[in-house]
Parts: structure tokens; C-alpha cells; sequence
């Protein structure tokens, strides 16, 4: 099959399915990132409980500093809500909502990546690292990805956005969009809380 002739098939495919395909494919994504995350918590959680001679945290080792982190938080937080705010709205007007509550949440989840960025680049931990710094280190940066793909995930949807092809028949991106969205925001919450007061 040629490329023209799947690219002309692709375009015929029923509006229900791409629909069913999309959200399919982002809650496979979620699913499975999920998994990585309770896995990575529950290693921190496991190592942290056996503490074998005493050197899962030595001394020295500190958690993240608690107020960049709680403003973090926040901007991770008004940004979820932010954004069900205007998909709301975009989902009642057949995507046409109100473009600069979605630049608000955009700008917010800028806000949260650039500050876990300065969190890990400040950690200020030095080698040789043991169990707990690694498990900071890891699920600060870990966080830095999934931030990284949704804001990327927001330019895109940006751009959809600002040239107008947002309509009725592709309002089912904002729900696949809001998907990850709502997910980097929990998921980024709770490895914050995890590395911060639970380890």
C-alpha cells in the first residue's frame, strides 16, 4: 500500500473510531506510566523500610527545599484546574473556548516545568549518591519528563488552537489532551509529596 493510499484511507475512517482510537491510546499511556511511577515509589517506600545498615538516608542528605516545591505544587494544581476550566467551555462551544483561560494553563505548566528544573538542578547533592538521593534525583526528573510532554502536548494543541481547526468533529482532542494533562498534574503531585514527606 502506498503512503497516498494510506493517508486517503486514513481520512475515511469513521469520526467514532478515531475518537475510540485516541482515548485508547493515551489511557494505554497513562496505564503503563502509571505502573512506572507506583513501581518507583514502591521501591523508595521498600528501600526506605529495609534501610540495610542504616544507609538509606545517611547524613546530609536532605529532601527538596519545601517552599520552591509548594509553589510548584501550585502551579501544577491551578494549572489542571485551569485547563478543565476552559475544556469545559471549549467542549459546550464545539471548541471554540476561550483561548486565553488554555494560554493561562499553558503558562502555568511552563511555570511548574521551569521550577522542577530548578529544583533538580539545585538539589545540590554530591557523588557518590546512595538510595535516597537517587530516589530524589529520579523522581524529580522523572516528573521534568512528563511536565516536558505536556507542555509540548500544549503548544501542539496551542497551534490547533490558533489557526482555528479545533472544530466540533476534532473536540475530542481536548478530552485526549485533558487526559494527560490531568494525569502529569496528579502524578507530579504525588511523586512531590512522595519525595518530600514520605521518605
Amino acid at each position: 500500500m502506498s503512503s497516498s493510499t494510506a493517508l486517503e484511507e486514513m481520512h475515511h475512517i469513521a469520526p467514532h473510531i478515531r475518537v475510540g482510537r485516541a482515548r485508547a491510546g493515551v489511557l494505554m499511556l497513562i496505564l503503563s506510566d502509571s505502573l512506572s511511577v507506583v513501581a518507583l515509589m514502591a521501591a523508595g517506600g521498600y528501600l526506605n523500610a529495609l534501610n540495610t545498615e542504616n544507609q538509606f538516608k545517611i547524613a546530609g542528605d536532605h529532601a527538596p527545599a519545601l517552599l520552591p516545591g509548594i509553589l510548584v505544587a501550585i502551579a501544577w494544581l491551578l494549572s489542571g484546574l485551569t485547563y478543565y476550566w476552559w475544556a469545559r467551555g471549549a467542549q459546550k462551544n464545539a471548541g471554540k473556548g476561550q483561548t486565553i483561560i488554555f494560554v493561562v494553563a499553558l503558562v502555568l505548566m511552563i511555570a511548574g516545568l521551569v521550577g522542577q528544573i530548578w529544583i533538580g538542578a539545585t538539589l545540590g547533592y554530591a557523588a557518590p549518591f546512595h538510595a535516597y538521593v537517587s530516589l530524589v534525583l529520579f523522581v524529580t526528573w522523572y516528573s521534568v519528563v512528563h511536565l516536558a510532554l505536556a507542555v509540548i502536548i500544549g503548544l501542539l494543541l496551542l497551534g490547533r488552537i490558533l489557526r482555528g481547526r479545533l472544530s466540533e468533529e476534532h473536540s475530542y482532542i481536548i478530552g485526549v489532551t485533558g487526559y494527560w494533562w490531568y494525569y502529569t498534574v496528579i502524578s507530579a503531585l504525588i511523586m512531590w509529596l512522595f519525595a518530600s514527606f514520605f521518605v
